[in-house]
């Protein structure tokens, strides 16, 4: 599979009919998804290897991966309404991967890579931040996406997790109107795609 039609089997997934405004449940647009699925596939961090999704919504990176040939993908989310999504995604692609429905700071284990697209922080302050800690407990290296104007806070904050940041880019996140304060039907905001890695 190469990195188009890995964008064209995730255009297929079902996103969030009802989006809660509190964790900032935005759809990961497929084309992006299949943009970091692969750059962590070209490096060799998928196939084979146990890649966990954390904060999954409805499943697209880590399915991503599972498509890929990860060994095993464990998609976790504590909204029950997202791990359901994401399950009927995974059988529509009629793919093999854990559930778990719990808060992260719960979550135990070990994985060859994270990939994941945590609450920005827009709604509340620090939400990511829990994200970033558990992904470098979990994993020796993590993809993640944040706010491109809080670069200077993320590189901070992964050192202080005894990690460091070892790339960087800044892609335009497509926000289709889908909260009740969005003013347009489409807007796009700048959104650094990271590479961590522990220490």
């Amino acid at each position: 599979m190469n990195k188009k039609e890995l964008e064209i089997r995730l255009q297929e997934l079902k996103g969030f009919s009802d989006p809660d405004p509190e964790i900032e449940q935005y759809r990961t647009p497929p084309w992006l998804a299949a943009s970091v699925v692969w750059k962590a596939h070209m490096e060799g961090l998928v196939e084979g290897c146990r890649v966990y999704d954390l904060g999954c919504g409805t499943g697209v990176l880590g399915l991503g991966a599972k498509l890929l040939g990860a060994f095993e993908v464990v998609c976790v989310d504590k909204d029950p309404h997202a791990v359901d999504i994401a399950k009927e995604n995974a059988r529509k692609l009629d793919l093999d991967i854990v559930f778990k429905c719990c808060d992260i700071a719960d979550l135990d284990g070990q994985a060859d890579l994270v990939l994941q697209n945590p609450p920005f922080g827009s709604q509340k302050k620090g939400s990511d931040r829990p994200f970033i800690r558990k992904s470098l407990q979990l994993a020796s290296v993590v993809y993640s996406f944040h706010l491109s104007k809080t670069d200077r806070f993320v590189r901070n904050y992964v050192e202080s997790c005894g990690g460091e940041v070892v790339d960087s880019e800044t892609v335009s996140f497509p926000l289709e109107k889908s909260m009740p304060w969005h003013q347009s039907e489409l807007e796009e905001i700048k959104v650094n795609l990271y590479k961590f890695k522990s220490r």
